[in-house]
């Protein structure tokens, strides 16, 4: 296994370029969502209780009712 000093991959390479063109607000709005994505992973793989995943995403349908349907019909396509 390669480590990233030795050898960078071109979504490195090109993650370093925009990140170093970007404004500090765009850093810092990537940060966040990236920070929430990581934590959402995190707490979802940590569900391991039978239907635990289930009843979430039931949570969540319920709770954000058109953004669920927009979910739904993006993975129709």
């Amino acid at each position: 296994m390669t480590t990233p000093e030795k050898t960078e991959i071109i979504p490195v390479t090109q993650l370093k370029q925009v990140l170093k063109s970007s404004s500090e607000d765009a850093l810092t709005r990537f940060m966040h969502g990236y920070a929430i994505g990581v934590g959402a992973d995190v707490f979802i793989s940590l569900m391991n209780e039978p239907n635990q995943r289930f009843e979430f995403l039931v949570a969540i349908a319920k709770t954000y009712q058109a953004d669920w349907q927009k979910a739904v019909e993006y993975l129709k396509e």
